[in-house]
């Protein structure tokens, strides 16, 4: 028990998070543990928020009285990362205490991937 035989792999649920954008407003980045299923890339973006207008933004925008300071948000990716929508947006404040969770959902529409926000700006990293 606990032992590895030759040709094991022990899997570790470390994350490592790969910057793609950090300046004053905001840094993002994407969790490496990249998921395929079904064509399909399932990718965990971090957004962690540094300006406090954009943390009160974020806020107004799911009704709390607390400040964003970092959103992890879970998108699907079409194969070749020219398509997206929003599985699931985790909200945590300052402290990273979790907020807002909107619970894993497929009722989001596709949408084309850009450099608007976060989720897109991942994507474009990707599909290079």
């Amino acid at each position: 028990m606990g032992t590895l035989t030759y040709g094991q792999v022990k899997k570790t649920n470390k994350t490592e998070w790969i910057i793609v954008s950090d300046d004053e407003i905001v840094t993002i980045s994407y969790d490496s543990n990249i998921i395929e299923k079904n064509g399909h890339h399932f990718v965990w973006v971090k957004a962690v928020y540094h300006a406090p207008e954009w943390q009160e933004f974020l806020a107004n925008q799911i009704g709390s009285k607390q400040r964003i300071a970092m959103t992890r948000t879970r998108a699907e990716y079409d194969g070749i990362y020219s398509l997206v929508r929003v599985r699931q947006v985790l909200c945590y404040n300052k402290s990273g205490k979790l907020i807002f969770d909107t619970g894993d959902g497929t009722s989001a529409g596709w949408g084309y991937v850009n450099a608007s926000d976060p989720v897109g700006i991942v994507g474009e990293h990707l599909g290079k």
